[in-house]
């Protein structure tokens, strides 16, 4: 995100009640669906956003560590997870030879 912009899409992320929604949500269950331990932080849309899921259709919401990292394991799951799922290498419409 460049300072100052909000990715299109992802503006209802940082809304009051969607902040209100997240906190129910993670209040119901706090057990990471990625690594199933307890103090999930963060909430995992399992069809992204970016890729045009509603960010407030809560059937899309998984519980997931994310800022605050997994007290029992350590990991940073929903970061591991979206780093895993970028492609590896760029798309260009050309072959660049060193």
């Amino acid at each position: 995100m460049i300072k100052g912009v909000v990715v299109a899409g992802r503006r209802d992320l940082t809304t009051y009640a969607y902040r209100k929604a997240r906190a129910r949500f993670l209040a119901e269950s706090d057990v990471c669906h990625l690594c199933g331990h307890p103090g999930a932080d963060v909430i995992d849309h399992v069809h992204p956003v970016s890729r045009g899921a509603d960010p407030k259709d809560t059937s899309n919401w998984l519980p997931a560590h994310g800022v605050n990292r997994c007290p029992t394991c350590g990991r940073n799951c929903n970061g591991e997870k979206g780093a895993s799922q970028r492609t590896t290498g760029l798309k260009t419409s050309r072959d660049w030879y060193m």
